[in-house]
C-alpha cells in the first residue's frame, strides 16, 4: 500500500492526535477504526451493514404488525397539529 496525504485543518489533526494517543493507537489505527464504524470495507452491501448495527444497537424495538399504517396516522396528525399552530400565531408571520 502507497502513503498519501490529507491536508486536514490544524485543530481538527490537534484533535486526532489527541485522540489516538490517549488510546495509545497510531493515527493510521484510528482513522481505520473510524471508518469501519461508519463505512465497513469487508461489507459491500451497505444495507446488510444498515441492518447489523441497527440489531446490534440497543433499542427498545415496536413489534406492531399496522407500523406503517400508525406512523402514517401519527405523521399526518402531526402536520395537522403544525398547520394549526400557524393559523394561530396571528401577527406578521400569519
Amino acid at each position: 500500500m502507497t502513503d498519501r496525504t490529507i491536508t486536514l485543518r490544524s485543530d481538527l489533526v490537534e484533535r486526532l492526535e489527541a485522540l489516538a494517543q490517549r488510546q495509545g493507537r497510531s493515527l493510521d489505527d484510528l482513522f481505520g477504526e473510524l471508518l469501519n464504524t461508519y463505512a465497513p470495507v469487508q461489507s459491500g452491501n451497505w444495507a446488510l451493514a444498515v441492518a447489523e448495527g441497527m440489531e446490534a444497537a440497543d433499542i427498545d424495538w415496536i413489534d406492531d404488525p399496522d407500523a406503517s399504517a400508525n406512523s402514517r396516522d401519527h405523521f399526518e396528525h402531526h402536520l395537522r397539529e403544525k398547520w394549526k399552530r400557524t393559523q394561530n400565531m396571528g401577527g406578521d408571520d400569519a
